[in-house]
Order: C-alpha cells, then structure tokens, then sequence
C-alpha cells in the first residue's frame, strides 16, 4: 500500500459476482449500511443487484482486513459535490489517508486501494461499446476525425472513466469533450485539474471478456497496479 520506492502503487481486486440463483439475498448484504441497502433495493435488474452488494461487500471486506476494522462499521461519505445527495464516488471517514474507487457490470467487479492520491478504476465488458453513436457520445471530435487508430473504442472509454473518477468529475465531464489520455505516462485530462497518470490492466484469462484502466492523480513517478 502507498509507494514503493520511486514508483507509486494502487491495489486492485477483480471479481466475478458470486452466482446467488435461487438465493433471495447475496453474499456480503449484511455488511451494507443503510444507503448501501436503499440502493441495493432500487435495483430493478437482478444482475446489477448483485453486482453493485458485490463490489461494495468487497470494499468493506478488504478494506477492513488492510486498517483490521470490522467491515459491517467502516463508513462512507458518498455526498455528491454537485447536489449534495448521497450517490458521489465513496469516501473513507474511518482511515484517513486511504482513497478507494469501485467499477462493476454485470459479470466483473472492481476495487482500487491506494494511499497515494485520489484514483479511479473502470471496468467494461468487451463489445459493449459497440452500438451505433458510441463515437459520438464517447469520442473527442478530434479522435473521430483521426479514426481509433491503435486504441480500441472500450479501451478509450475505460481510461477516460478511470481519469474522470479519479479527478473527482466523473460524467459530469462529457467524455466526449476529452482525449484519451496516453497509458504510462502523466497527463492532463481536463483542463485546470491536475494531472493524471492511467495504465491499461489485463485482468487474466479468467476475464479477459473486459476492459480494466485504473488511474491516479497527481503522480508523475510509474504507477504500478497489484492484482489480487
């Protein structure tokens, strides 16, 4: 956790979704807090039900094994920067100095740990950037005119979701007004906010039907990613 010599360091976990057929309730709900639950109950689709208790149980889990805290009594402060309400990106109350972000479809869940700035993971599946308009909501004009070249269309969006997380914009940033940022190296994604380091991660062969970026803030030193 934090940085390791010259390089700065973020902890991933990738998971499946435990499959809960038959189950009325998935792994991990009782370790929600009450907004947690509230959110979980909206879901309409039994899929990203489950996903969304997953990633968060999985917050809670590793995150009290790393500060040895009881997982069920971390607290989050999800205030929205904007309204106010309490669906913005979670932040730790509990463990000063600790940032985290979560991703998840269907199939795969993410978290990122680190002690080394704000960071933001996305996580896409393979081909679901590839519906009629995506370059019109997703791409720069200039990327449109210039075609994908080497990146392809969920690559682009996965990075330019892992920056946007991490700066603490989110979509309130239109991808579309953004560049990809570059894998590897420092950059500055959205004009006035700092820059922003982002790598590409291969989640394995188990899951290789995704996309995962993850990125960090403030950091011009390699960032360097541990799968768990």
């Amino acid at each position: 956790m934090g940085r390791s010599g010259a390089e700065a360091v973020v902890d991933l976990w990738l998971r499946e979704p435990a499959d809960t057929t038959g189950s009325t309730a998935p792994p991990g709900l009782p370790l929600l807090d009450p907004v947690e639950l509230e959110r979980w109950h909206r879901f309409a689709n039994a899929k990203s039900a489950l996903s969304y208790a997953a990633a968060h149980a999985l917050a809670r889990n590793e995150i009290g094994r790393l500060a040895d805290r009881d997982p069920a009594s971390l607290r989050f402060d999800r205030t929205c920067e904007t309204c106010g309400a309490p669906h913005g990106r979670p932040r730790l109350l509990d463990v000063p100095g600790l940032h985290l972000s979560l991703s998840r479809t269907p199939t795969l869940v993410a978290l990122a740990v680190t002690g080394c700035g704000p960071v933001g993971v996305d996580v896409e599946r393979r081909g679901a950037t590839s519906f009629d308009g995506f370059e019109q909501v997703a791409l720069h004009p200039d990327e449109r005119a210039e075609g994908r070249g080497s990146i392809d269309g969920v690559t682009a969006w996965v990075r330019k979701e892992a920056a946007l997380k991490a700066l603490g914009v989110g979509l309130r940033t239109d991808p579309a007004s953004i560049r990809t940022p570059p894998a590897d190296q420092a950059s500055e994604v959205v004009v006035g906010h700092p820059v922003v380091s982002v790598v590409d991660v291969d989640p394995g062969p188990d899951m290789d039907g995704h996309a995962v970026a993850v990125a960090l803030v403030g950091v011009a030193a390699p960032l360097v990613v541990r799968l768990h």
